[in-house]
């Protein structure tokens, strides 16, 4: 299989791999026992802890686990804008957002919070000075992901970081496409909270983390014991904390392949545009991540594409693989102001650290002969 759909979760790397398999055949005890085997299990959470910490240039302590970037942005706004809600009742956020912060966003208009929306153009950039307007002394929390999960984009977080910087208002960013793959500091980025999760950067599912800036006010979601400051109540993953912290220290050691995965895209790109040059892609020409192509096909039926490829061994997606499922248009290149078309005629191709020069050549050729039978029919 050629796959490349990285950006919906990437394999497992085989030294955190490795990392799995040593906790879970010698540290079983759990975390919070108070004897030696519970302790040496402690170690480990907060090893895993520290390591995350100094990735992102902040104190251990304003780390906390979580099961995966859905309950970080959760956590993140869900629980500053309850615990903020005395100062105000405003949010401002994209609508270009993880369906994770759409629906969580959502869920805060329904119960009384005045929510705006920052304006995305068909490049995939905001407005700053329109970002301003719409703050107001009721605004309490602004949350604008770092880089966008259908197209790729790199949104200005430290200028809007500096924008926030004298004011009282929470910043937030949705890091999970950006976490591992672009260095940041979160000082440097005036942020408050920042979502993070390990199946995007070769570690295991169901394991995430948020950066909470000491003083932050938040509620917790989950009731239950005092695990994670109280702030996510339950038994710590182990394994999978474990398999996070190894996941981000591999990340050092592989840094040198962001370049060599940009080159694979680019003439991935490059290929296709060659061959079928009728396509276009998503914002080839703003700041993206390096590893990520969204293109528009047109005149041709994007479903019939995608399961033709599949039949030919390649992995793809239409969009973000939260919202499978869902006969509704990309909500992302909708927000773009994009043509319907393109909203529905567009697939999101990936590039991970295992993909190679011959899969590219390989993949471009199939897509190729497909792209023209299917424009046959």
């Amino acid at each position: 299989m050629i796959y490349f759909d990285n950006a919906a979760t990437t394999p497992i790397d085989p030294a955190v791999l490795i990392k799995l398999k040593e906790i879970e055949s010698e540290f079983y005890a759990n975390p919070s026992s108070i004897h030696s085997a519970g302790q040496k299990s402690r170690f480990i959470i907060e090893k895993s802890r520290d390591i995350i910490a100094e990735s992102i240039g902040c104190f251990s302590k304003e780390i906390i686990f979580s099961s995966g970037g859905t309950e970080s942005n959760n956590l993140a706004i869900i629980g500053t804008a309850l615990a903020n809600r005395d100062k105000g009742n405003h949010i401002i956020t994209t609508g270009v957002e993880h369906i994770s912060v759409i629906n969580t966003i959502k869920y805060l208009s329904s119960i009384g919070f005045n929510v705006s929306y920052i304006d995305v153009d068909k490049n995939g950039k905001i407005d700053l000075d329109t970002f301003q307007k719409l703050m107001s002394k009721e605004t309490i929390l602004v949350s604008v992901m770092m880089v966008n999960n259908e197209i790729g984009n790199i949104f200005p977080i430290q200028e809007i970081g500096e924008i926030l910087k004298n004011t009282e208002v929470i910043f937030h960013t949705d890091a999970i496409q950006s976490y591992g793959k672009i260095d940041f500091t979160v000082n440097d980025l005036n942020i408050d909270l920042l979502s993070m999760s390990a199946h995007k950067i070769y570690g295991p599912k169901g394991v995430g983390a948020l950066f909470i800036r000491s003083g932050t006010k938040i509620n917790n979601l989950f009731f239950g014991g005092s695990q994670e400051r109280t702030l996510r109540a339950g038994t710590e993953n182990l394994t999978g904390i474990a398999g996070f912290g190894k996941a981000i220290e591999q990340t050092v050691v592989t840094k040198n392949e962001r370049e060599r995965i940009k080159i694979l895209r680019d003439t991935f790109e490059e290929k296709l545009l060659s061959l079928i040059p009728e396509i276009i892609v998503h914002c080839r020409h703003s700041p993206r991540i390096f590893n990520l192509s969204n293109i528009y096909f047109p005149d041709i039926s994007i479903d019939s594409l995608i399961l033709n490829l599949d039949l030919e061994g390649i992995a793809c997606s239409s969009g973000s693989a939260c919202s499978s499922g869902s006969i509704n248009p990309s909500h992302v290149l909708s927000a773009m102001h994009l043509p319907k078309e393109h909203t529905e005629n567009s697939i999101r191709f990936s590039f991970g650290r295992f993909n190679t020069n011959d899969e590219v050549d390989r993949a471009v050729k199939i897509i190729s002969e497909i792209h023209n039978r299917l424009k046959k029919e």
